[in-house]
């Protein structure tokens, strides 16, 4: 890159973002064609895309016509993202109260979140044993009193619930490395 005179590189210091272009607040087509790059790059709840059109500077009314198109074609459906969304966070040792919460939070509305919580279950002594072991990283013996509030503080943040919890803390207090059953 070439250097200005004071021996810094040229037009990257002091350099203020540009600022989005001006779209018209009543274009759907515009309005359309954004939500799809946005959905291209991950897929979004209704409501997201909703927030992020209003936010780039379109009309309220103009987003929701734009995603009513969208989601006539199958762009935008919110089933989908949620079952989605709950797959990966399960996968990645969440519980179903972190999932559904998660789910809460991006505008999935309440019909849907009862749905995909019905698909998850329960029990989920499976997920919460797995939690276990990624946190515990197959240390020997049994934890001690603090480790096992550690364990329990951290179990609950991932969104599971105290009985399987519970149950799990038991399994690994007694040195058994077999999932706890769904019986606290």
């Amino acid at each position: 890159m070439p250097l200005d005179g004071s021996g810094g590189l040229r037009g990257l210091r002091g350099r203020r973002p540009e600022a989005p272009p001006a779209v018209d607040p009543d274009d759907r087509d515009a309005a359309a064609a954004m939500a799809q790059r946005l959905l291209a790059i991950t897929d979004r709840s209704r409501v997201e895309l909703q927030r992020r059109l209003e936010r780039r500077g379109y009309a309220p009314a103009t987003a929701a016509e734009a995603l009513d198109r969208l989601a006539a074609r199958g762009w935008v459906d919110d089933a989908r993202v949620a079952e989605d969304l709950a797959r990966r966070r399960l996968s990645r040792g969440y519980g179903r109260r972190r999932v559904l919460a998660d789910l809460v939070t991006r505008g999935i509305d309440a019909e849907t979140v009862s749905r995909t919580a019905a698909g998850i279950g329960e029990g989920q002594a499976e997920a919460v044993h797995l939690a276990t072991e990624r946190l515990w990283h197959g240390r020997s013996g049994p934890p001690s009193p603090a480790e096992l509030q550690r364990l329990a503080a951290a179990l609950q943040r991932r969104g599971f619930d105290f009985a399987d919890i519970r149950a799990e803390l038991r399994r690994l207090s007694a040195g058994s490395t077999a999932p706890a059953d769904d019986q606290g």
